[in-house]
């Protein structure tokens, strides 16, 4: 019996890893959220939420979307202001910015990412709030969209987490129910296994959202 061929031949290191697949997946949700069809979601104020959501993850300059977008990006090599200029790109009207992305057709709701994208720009700069005298209470379960959960939740999954884990790792900022609701759509969806009340991610398909970085 011949031995099973190794199309690496010894060499894995190009085996794109369960952490990066991960990273793909977000950012590839992050664009089709945006730019197409928004799934998992049962009013369309959460569709539009989502989209709201992906739109300043991929586009804001600074503050905690910029931030995150910078620290996923740069776990796999992209520069996540090259990311972010492609977007607004896209929305600002060159059609052929995202001309070299794999999921390009899935991309059906452009004229409605440009409008959110219009109204974002025409709302007044908010000014900075004076500081208070008294420390503000700490709210627990703040988050809770689903879209935002999700890109919470799932990234932690890349080692066994139970449910009191996700709820520490997150600090008690992130919704009970919907850090429940995402588990069981991700198990649903073949994304996530749960062994014993202990979640773990299962390897996603890897996507062309590289192109998004040039």
């Amino acid at each position: 019996m011949m031995p099973p061929v190794d199309p690496d031949h010894g060499i894995h290191h190009a085996r794109t890893m369960p952490e990066e697949l991960l990273i793909f997946s977000v950012l590839s949700r992050a664009i089709l959220d945006l730019f197409g069809p928004v799934g998992l979601t049962s009013t369309n104020e959460e569709a539009r939420q989502a989209k709201l959501d992906a739109l300043s993850f991929l586009t804001r300059k600074s503050g905690a979307w910029a931030k995150r977008r910078s620290d996923l990006c740069d776990a796999i090599g992209f520069d996540g202001d090259n990311v972010r200029e492609r977007v607004i790109r896209v929305l600002e009207g060159d059609s052929t910015a995202l001309a070299t992305y794999d999921g390009r057709r899935e991309l059906t709701q452009v004229a409605q990412a440009r409008e959110l994208w219009e109204q974002e720009k025409s709302q007044p700069k908010r000014c900075k709030p004076m500081p208070k005298s008294k420390p503000e209470t700490r709210l627990r379960n703040a988050i809770t969209k689903y879209a935002e959960v999700r890109r919470h939740v799932l990234p932690l999954l890349t080692h066994p987490c139970s449910f009191k884990d996700l709820i520490v790792e997150t600090n008690g900022d992130v919704s009970d129910t919907t850090i429940r609701d995402v588990l069981r759509n991700a198990i649903a969806k073949g994304e996530v296994v749960n062994n014993d009340n202990t979640y773990l991610l299962v390897s996603v398909p890897e996507t062309a959202v590289a192109a998004t970085a040039g």
